[in-house]
């Protein structure tokens, strides 16, 4: 994980910067933030690793101060993508962190049959007018084989840039 400029463990003192009440790592595989993020939680549909394993579509709380969906929200078609930026929309009260792959294949990982999603710029920036996030931070990383993802921040503060 520490290949990635932002969604790495410089992510660690960002958040814990924030001070928040609590934190949800959505899809946090090996959850590899747990002891270094300030009240986490980690949920993951299929990893053993997870606080508690469901997926996004069947997990129901109260809200976190900050979500974290650091390459979960990129599987599937326009609408499952749709869907569950719904559900985490109700599951954050001040950011949202992401970390998503403009539809890249994974060429050098055997992951079966999957549908990567093509997130664009377009998709990001009609996402925050939909839901009335800012845009705290929008740039790209790139992962070990050089693949560029998109690394954004949604903002539901006022002090957003």
């Amino acid at each position: 994980m520490s290949v990635y400029k932002h969604s790495g463990y410089t992510l660690v003192d960002y958040v814990n910067n924030q001070k928040p009440s609590s934190v949800l790592d959505i899809g946090c595989g090996y959850n590899r933030f747990k002891n270094k993020i300030d009240n986490l939680i980690g949920i993951d549909p299929y990893n053993d690793c997870a606080d508690i394993k469901v997926s996004i579509e069947d997990y129901n709380t109260a809200p976190f101060d900050m979500v974290l969906c650091l390459g979960s929200i990129n599987f599937g078609d326009e609408k499952t993508i749709d869907m569950q930026l719904e559900k985490i929309h109700t599951l954050f009260r001040r950011e949202a962190i992401f970390r998503v792959n403009p539809g890249i294949p994974h060429d050098w990982a055997d992951y079966g049959d999957i549908e990567w999603y093509p997130w664009s710029l377009d998709k990001i920036h009609s996402i925050a007018t939909k839901y009335d996030y800012w845009i705290k931070k929008l740039c790209a990383e790139y992962t070990e084989q050089g693949h560029m993802r998109y690394f954004f921040i949604y903002s539901r503060h006022e002090t957003a840039l």
